[in-house]
Formats: structure tokens, C-alpha cells, sequence
């Protein structure tokens, strides 16, 4: 990179920092930390919203275009499909119920007591904590492209920025940074499209010299079944802790609809750009890493100038995620646990919790992206109890079904445990279809035991009328 190139990207971290803390100034409550005081306008959901969803693993699935073709394309946009559900389905009937509440894990505790609470707030921080490593881990190789700095360096640069205004402000800070980091990624990513076009000549002769088996879609038909269900799990709502805090941000329905819709659209061009990013690295640099792909082309076809707003691109896709699980992670440590822990503790020493555990979280974050493989694992092993203990009954609380809480352990043990069995069972198939056995069993066994509650209501019911008549 170049001087010019340089400055733009320490110019870029100086303005992050500053909207950050300038946004932060007026949050005194522990509600405008965690949602905001459902204040937001439209256009400012919509982008913390696609700025939130968009993360670094989005960079680095260029290198599945480039090693599958455009059937990874039709996979991502998939998650069109999941954003509409959620903007349709499951956002009018959160919105309805729990308006009131600030995190996935009060919405877990309302139905299921204090035990569903804090199980849905543990399992919050561990699938947040994988994310944000992850995401440090990648502020170290986008800033190791900037001269002069390390892989270590651009982990403690970028990160300490996302830690401090993350502290300060919460997720009015975080709202705000997504806001510029919005702007400028749904710019800057197409820019690079096309300069990746013009290097190979035009769309024309891009098509031209890809081979037949990266433009089609069942070109690989021993991976078809793969595919499809790598389509099916974008297309299906996990109720995820980000996702869900940004609906409980809303003012009402129909503003949480309407900017879920417009963000699900404005994933098409986002992943279409990308996909032409890997075809022209297919072309251009046959014999890539597929997870460097993004970052070669990057390196190596773009002007000085543009090279810079390229990296601040990717910063912002990085620093966006990376701010919103820190917030979640934090609000579900104090409102999930600690605040049933200590049940009379104040909204102010709440606040100070909340910004102490922020920067707990992000410095222990900085220090696990060092062995990027165990947490990357220990975020999968995370987000397989996802399923069974939050996603199932969530899935059957859209459909107005609920048990009581000792039923809900017991089904939820039940998953869990059926979790571990599909894991250990040597089968890679089963292992990696262990997330959904798990939210099957679970929601079978809350089914049964939802049934049978319900018939012997009734025959209680039946024998209270004869006793008395």
C-alpha cells in the first residue's frame, strides 16, 4: 500500500472513533446501551442491520466461489429468504409480545423462567466470543497489508478503536460506526469489482475465459445434495442474539419489516460483487488459496488510491460485526446472568458493568485470536447447542406452543445430549448434521411432553366436573 492509500485508512479509524464516542455521549441508561431507546429511523436500522449480518466470513466465502462456482452465490442469497421470514414472520410476533425487552435471553427468560434465561445468555456470550476472535483475528491480516504493521499490530490498532467507542456508547456508538462502516463498504466493495473486471478485460471476456463448471449451477453433481444444504441452513432463522437485538431496536413492526426487507435486497448486489471478485480471481490468479483470494485480489489489482478504500472496505465489514457481538455479548452477561444474580442492582452500576465487561470482552478476544483454530472450534461446538436450547423452542413459540419450564430442561437436555451422541458417533455426516438432530429431538420431546400435558389437563378437568356434579 501506498502513502496515499495509508492515511486514507488511519483517516478512516480517527473518524470511527470519534462517531463512536460523540454518539456515546448521551447514554445514561442501561436501555440506551443495550437498544438504543427504539429511537432509530429506518435508513440507520437498515444499515446497522446489513452492516451487523455482513462479517468478515462473507470476504473469505469468495474463496468458495472460487473453488465451486456461482452455485455459492445462489447459497448466500439465501439468506434473502431468511431475512424475509424474520421481517415477516417472526419480527411482527416478538415486536407484539416483547417489545420491552432488550436481548434474546429475556425474551428465553419470559417464557421459560430464570433457568431459560441464563442458559440463553451463556450460550449467547460463547457463540459471541468465537465471533469476535474471529473477527479480531482478521483486523490482524487486513492491517498486516498496511506498511509497517504486523499481524499483532493490526489486532491491538483495530481492535482497541471497536473496544473503546463499543465501551463508551454501547449500541448507540455501535449504531452509528455501522452507519459509516455501511456507507462505506456498499461503496467500496463494488469498486473493487470492477476494477477486478477491468483487469481481465470486461464482463464479456470474463465469462469467456472461466471455464463452463464455475457458471453452473449443477455442474457438480456429487456436491448437489452439499449445496443444498448449505442452502437450507442460510435460508433458516436461528434466532441469532445479533439479529434479534436489532429487531427488539425497532419502533414497532412494520419498521423492523420494512428494514429487513430492504437490507435482504441489498445483499444481491453485495454478493454479486463478490462472486464477480472470485470469477476474475479464477482467471487471473489460478493458483490462489481460496481463503486469500479476496485479500490477492485486492493486493494485486487495484490502483494506489483505490487499494486504500479497498482495505477500509473490508475494515468496515470486520470492525461492524465485530462491535455488535461485543454489545450483545456484554448485555447478555448483565442482564441475563448478573442481574438475576443480584436482582437489586441499580441501572447505573449496571451501566458501569456493562462498559468494564465490554472491554474484558474485547481484550479477551484479542488474546484467544492468537490460536484463531481452537476458537473458530469452540465457536462451532457453541453455536451446535444453540439449536436445541434456544432456536427449538423459539421455533415453537412462533407457533404459539409452550411448555413449562421443567419440561423445557428436560427436552433441552434431551437435544443436547443427542448433540453429543451425533458428534462422537464417527459418522462426518452425522457430525455435521448434529446442530439440526439436536433442534429436532428437542422440539419432538416439547411436543410429547406439551401433548400429554394438555390430555391430562383435560381429564383433570373431566374429573373436577364429575366430582362435582
Amino acid at each position: 500500500m501506498s502513502i496515499i492509500d495509508t492515511i486514507q485508512v488511519v483517516i478512516y479509524l480517527i473518524i470511527t472513533l470519534i462517531i463512536g464516542y460523540r454518539s456515546g455521549r448521551y447514554v445514561k441508561t442501561m436501555q440506551e446501551f443495550s437498544v438504543g431507546g427504539k429511537t432509530l429511523p429506518t435508513a440507520a436500522l437498515v444499515a446497522t442491520i446489513f452492516a451487523t449480518w455482513a462479517g468478515g466470513d462473507d470476504l473469505i466465502g469468495t474463496g468458495e466461489v472460487y473453488t465451486v462456482g456461482i452455485i455459492f452465490l445462489a447459497i448466500n442469497l439465501a439468506q434473502i429468504i431468511n431475512l424475509s421470514v424474520q421481517a415477516y414472520v417472526i419480527a411482527p410476533k416478538i415486536l407484539k409480545d416483547f417489545s420491552d425487552k432488550v436481548s434474546i435471553g429475556e425474551i428465553m427468560g419470559e417464557l421459560y423462567g430464570n433457568v431459560g434465561r441464563i442458559v440463553t445468555g451463556i450460550a449467547t456470550i460463547g457463540m459471541a466470543i468465537g465471533s469476535i476472535a474471529a473477527q479480531v483475528s482478521s483486523l490482524g491480516y487486513v492491517g498486516s497489508l498496511i506498511p509497517g504493521v504486523s499481524y499483532l499490530g493490526g489486532i491491538i490498532a483495530g481492535s482497541a478503536i471497536v473496544i473503546l467507542y463499543s465501551a463508551y456508547g454501547g449500541v448507540r456508538s455501535v449504531v452509528s460506526t455501522d452507519i459509516l462502516q455501511f456507507g462505506i463498504l456498499i461503496v467500496a466493495i463494488p469498486i473493487m469489482a470492477n476494477f477486478a473486471l477491468y483487469n481481465v478485460g470486461g464482463l464479456e471476456v470474463l465469462l469467456n475465459q472461466v471455464p463452463d463448471f464455475y457458471l453452473s449451477f449443477f455442474s457438480s453433481r456429487e456436491n448437489l445434495l452439499c449445496h443444498a444444504a448449505l442452502f437450507c441452513i442460510c435460508a433458516f432463522n436461528y434466532f441469532t442474539p445479533t439479529l434479534t437485538q436489532r429487531i427488539l431496536m425497532a419502533k414497532d413492526a412494520k419498521q423492523a419489516g420494512q428494514s429487513l426487507v430492504i437490507a435482504g435486497g441489498l445483499f444481491i448486489p453485495f454478493f454479486v460483487a463478490l462472486t464477480l471478485i472470485a470469477l476474475c480471481a479464477v482467471v487471473t490468479y489460478p493458483n490462489c488459496e481460496p481463503n486469500m483470494v479476496f485479500l490477492t485480489v485486492l493486493k494485486n489489482s487495484l490502483p494506489s488510491g483505490i487499494q486504500g478504500l479497498a482495505v477500509i472496505g473490508v475494515l468496515a465489514v470486520i470492525m461492524s460485526t465485530a462491535d455488535s457481538h461485543i454489545n450483545v455479548a456484554t448485555v447478555s452477561i448483565i442482564r441475563d446472568i448478573i442481574i438475576i444474580l443480584f436482582p437489586n442492582i441499580s441501572n447505573k452500576k449496571q451501566l458501569v458493568l456493562a462498559r468494564i465487561g465490554t472491554v474484558l470482552f474485547g481484550i479477551s478476544a484479542v488474546f484467544i485470536a492468537s490460536s484463531l483454530n481452537r476458537v473458530v472450534e469452540f465457536w462451532v461446538y457453541c453455536a451446535d447447542f444453540w439449536m436445541p436450547v434456544v432456536t427449538a423452542p423459539m421455533l415453537l413459540y412462533i407457533f404459539n406452543i409452550k411448555t413449562n419450564t421443567k419440561q423445557y430442561v428436560f427436552s433441552a437436555i434431551i437435544g443436547a445430549i443427542s448433540v453429543i451422541i451425533a458428534q462422537k458417533s464417527g459418522s462426518k455426516e452425522l457430525g455435521m448434521a448434529s446442530p439440526l438432530i439436536g433442534m429436532i429431538i428437542t422440539m419432538f420431546t416439547m411436543l410429547i411432553v406439551y401433548k400429554v400435558s394438555k390430555i391430562r389437563n383435560l381429564r383433570q378437568l373431566r374429573e373436577n366436573c364429575l366430582s362435582e356434579s
